[in-house]
Formats: structure tokens, C-alpha cells, sequence
């Protein structure tokens, strides 16, 4: 095994594009930041079937 994979779904309407400002905090772009920052890969997107998805995945480190 060479990663590690998490998964998150929901049923429900999906994600709207982006119609007001952002309120507090760093939301998506922070996900991303924190999934980056391991070493880690983070797609969003909505599910055909409705919903959406949020997957990260990272590196394991090699075992000597």
C-alpha cells in the first residue's frame, strides 16, 4: 500500500457555484492548504446521482 484514501459523500443537493462573499474561516482552499501541506491530493466535485465528494489522499512513508 503506497496511500492512504478518505472519502466523504453525502446524498444531498450538491455544491452551488459561489454566489456571496465567504464568511470566516478558509473553507475549501483551507482543506486543500492542510491536504497539501502532508503531502496529500484534494478533489472536490459534485456526485452525478446528487451530492457531493470530497477525497484526500496521501503518501504513506516507506518502511525501512
Amino acid at each position: 500500500m503506497t496511500e492512504v484514501e478518505i472519502l466523504v459523500t453525502d446524498d444531498g443537493t450538491g455544491m452551488a457555484p459561489r454566489t456571496i462573499e465567504p464568511g470566516p474561516g478558509h473553507g475549501l482552499a483551507g482543506m486543500r492548504e492542510r491536504v497539501a501541506a502532508y503531502g496529500g491530493d484534494l478533489t472536490i466535485d459534485n456526485r452525478p446521482e446528487g451530492g457531493c465528494r470530497v477525497r484526500a489522499t496521501f503518501p504513506l512513508a516507506a518502511t525501512p
